[in-house]
């Protein structure tokens, strides 16, 4: 016969058991009436809350390089490296290597070197 201490231990087991059902069910619960009570998503503009959670001024993509990285890149391309020849060192497109020089403050070079021959 089971004694007293593993007839509550069980009991305890169990309604810890209860408890982390009902609570999971009460998340679903309100994720539910949550959607309900907003309806379904808006079109166009948003307004509110969303409209103040933005991102900032950047949009697009994260940038490849980081600021110290392209910081290292614009200390190469003034020392007389091409962008052409940067892009294809690191493996990226060439505007993708113009934009990170740019971001960078650097001021690109216009045109085709001169030949020397």
């Amino acid at each position: 016969m089971p004694t007293l201490t593993h007839l509550l231990r069980d009991l305890i087991d169990e309604i810890r058991a209860t408890a982390r059902r009902t609570e999971a069910l009460e998340r679903r619960l309100a994720s539910l009436s949550g959607s309900i009570r907003r309806g379904p998503p808006a079109r166009g503009r948003r307004k509110g809350a969303a409209a103040r959670r933005s991102t900032g001024g950047r949009r697009g993509p994260k940038p490849k390089f980081n600021d110290t990285q392209a910081a290292q890149l614009r200390r190469q391309y003034e020392a007389g490296a091409t962008g052409v020849a940067l892009a294809r060192k690191y493996k990226v497109a060439l505007p993708t290597m113009l934009s990170a020089l740019r971001r960078a403050g650097t001021t690109l070079k216009r045109g085709r070197r001169k030949s020397t021959g």
